[in-house]
């Protein structure tokens, strides 16, 4: 019976045993550590020795990222997304300079700017209660959001524009800012680059003053680090009169050491001075900015000068004219009498007579 039972179970034929799937890196193999991890003390054994590698690699990435603590990513952006500040202090002039064509040739040549600007988020700037306290104070009335605007700058309107004409992406630092933390980024930068000029320094501070980003002169000039005679002269330049600013062929030529002998004249003799500022207009094209500028203040006003004598022109003892000098300082003979028509040409024949014999003189 046993025999019978021993032959049959050799006709028992049983499937071979199925292949052993590899084991996760790091994990100990063999058939014995299968066994332990049937144990719960195996278990927690093999779920450690395969965190160890996650932890370590975990463990690298974090002082990788500890090396760019602080810094702000960079962003290549459409620069049609990207709008120009409130603050922005550029007149358009400063677009059309040697200095701007140069900076446009570098960036076209390189692809794109390699100095990155920097534009805060408009999303972030129109919300909440300093987007009301902005509206307030009257900033960017004047200058509104369009629907295609997703950044402003804070610093770098001259790469941005040059990027723009070009139709290149601008490379740009990405961080929300205040009001005041744009105006004196912005300020700081401008100065380490391409220094702005006295007049466009000082329309930003007075835009500043003006719509209450700062209370004070001081203030402001604690905030940007600035001397307070700089402030003050670059303001004086930015009050000038209109006409005043106009009788140069930019406003980029008015200098600082300018200031205080123009805003004496404008003091001494405001209408005399716009006066002469419209006459001269006309000479833009024909005079540089000094002698522009010395025209303004050396004519104001007359009683400040030293006023040449009369002379008189006597004949046969009798005084029938004098040569003197008008308001303006113009030499004018005036006569006695009046003079008719051909007395007037003979006068005028001589007036040139002498004035071909100065030319020759000289």
């Amino acid at each position: 019976m046993a025999k019978k039972l021993l032959e049959k179970a050799g006709l028992i034929h049983l499937p071979p045993a199925p292949a052993r799937s590899p084991l996760p890196e790091g994990v100990i193999g063999g058939d014995a550590d299968a066994a332990k991890a049937k144990t719960a003390p195996g278990s927690m054994l093999q779920f450690m020795t395969a965190q160890s590698a996650a932890v370590k690699e975990a463990e690298a990435l974090r002082e990788r990222l500890a090396g760019f603590d602080g810094a702000l990513p960079t962003r290549r952006l459409d620069p049609a997304t990207v709008r120009v500040s409130v603050w922005a202090n550029r007149h358009e002039h400063s677009y059309q300079d040697a200095g701007f064509l140069a900076l446009k040739a570098d960036i076209a040549a390189a692809g794109g700017n390699v100095q990155p600007i920097k534009v805060r988020p408009v999303a972030a700037m129109m919300g909440g209660q300093g987007r009301a306290k902005m509206v307030a104070a009257g900033v960017g009335r004047s200058n509104p959001p369009a629907a295609s605007d997703q950044f402003e700058i804070v610093y770098g309107h001259r790469r941005h524009r040059a990027c723009l004409e070009l139709g290149l992406p601008v490379l740009a630092l990405v961080e929300n800012l205040a009001e005041q933390q744009l105006f004196v980024e912005m300020e700081r930068e401008n100065r380490s680059r391409k220094d702005l000029s006295a007049w466009e320094q000082g329309m930003m501070y007075a835009r500043a003053l003006d719509q209450g980003l700062y209370p004070s002169n001081r203030q402001l000039a604690q905030a940007i680090g600035r001397d307070l005679g700089d402030i003050g002269k670059a303001l004086s330049l930015a009050r000038l009169p209109l006409a005043v600013v106009q009788a140069f062929r930019s406003p980029l030529d008015l200098q600082y050491r300018w200031a205080k002998p123009l805003a004496d004249a404008q003091q001494r003799d405001p209408e005399g001075l716009v006066a002469r500022a419209r006459a001269l207009k006309s000479q833009v094209d024909k005079r540089t900015p000094k002698q522009i500028f010395e025209a303004l203040v050396d004519a104001a006003p007359a009683a400040a000068r030293a006023v040449p004598a009369d002379i008189g022109i006597r004949v046969a003892g009798r005084q029938v004219a004098v040569v003197a000098s008008d308001a303006s300082g113009h030499t004018v003979v005036r006569f006695a009498k009046a003079l008719p028509q051909e007395q007037r040409r003979a006068l005028a024949d001589a007036v040139a007579q002498f004035l071909a014999g100065q030319d020759r003189a000289d």
